[in-house]
């Protein structure tokens, strides 16, 4: 099992988090979500064998979730060179 934390570029109200919520616990290997409201954070439990890394973005994209974007020079440093 893994989690994924993320940062959402909106806060949601408690009727739209809960139902978004429902959503992504409804997809296979989903174990968890859990909304902090203070940060408008997200956090994923999921199995990644059942739920790949890619459909798990894809399934939070379809469900209106998307991360805010991260500094590109504080990532810059954990990349391959070339990248």
């Amino acid at each position: 099992m893994k989690t994924v934390h993320t940062i959402l570029r909106e806060d949601f109200g408690v009727l739209d988090a809960n139902l978004i919520r429902t959503e992504i616990l409804s997809a296979t290997g989903v174990h968890n979500v859990a909304f902090e409201p203070a940060c408008k954070g997200l956090a994923i439990d999921y199995d990644p064998a059942v739920l790949t890394p890619p459909k798990l973005f894809e399934l939070m994209c379809r469900c209106g979730v998307y991360p805010a974007p991260q500094d590109s020079s504080a990532d810059h440093h954990s990349r391959p060179a070339g990248q």
